[in-house]
């Protein structure tokens, strides 16, 4: 008896994790980026700067927006709305190099973290890894 309450309970573990992860599933699609550039042709020479490429210059799945945060250390995002990435690709908000929205997408995103400041949206803006060269100042981006 005791043996099958352990089974009964491991059967719902496994149901609540696999629907933990499915809820984590981040709904902009996955591809392939790897995209370098020097920062010094992009404005992006002092923490707190930020620069949005299209998809055509960079890749993402809507292009990506990068914030620089310190001197060796840089952030960058998806532009693809998580709300509706196919038809809406945010953009830095006029004269504001820390949020990232669009009229298309009900919410505004933090490009210090991706994180959302106003609206309904449940995930973050898609992360890409940032590794940074100071020797020769060139900004990879890669998943």
């Amino acid at each position: 008896m005791i043996k099958g309450y352990i089974v009964l309970f491991i059967a719902c573990l496994m149901l609540l994790a696999g629907s933990c992860d499915k809820e984590r599933e981040h709904p902009v699609p996955h591809v392939r980026v790897d995209f370098n550039f020097n920062i010094i042709h992009y404005d992006l020479n002092s923490p707190g700067m930020s620069h949005q490429f299209s998809r055509s210059e960079s890749g993402g799945y809507q292009g990506i927006i990068v914030y620089r945060v310190s001197m060796d250390e840089f952030r960058a995002f998806d532009r693809a709305c998580p709300g509706d990435p196919n038809n809406c690709i945010l953009g830095l908000l006029e004269n504001d190099h820390l949020r990232a929205g669009a009229p298309c997408c009900d919410s505004v995103f933090l490009v210090i973290d991706g994180s959302v400041v106003e609206g309904s949206s449940r995930y973050p803006l898609k992360q890409y890894n940032a590794i940074f060269d100071p020797s020769t100042n060139r900004l990879t981006i890669r998943n």
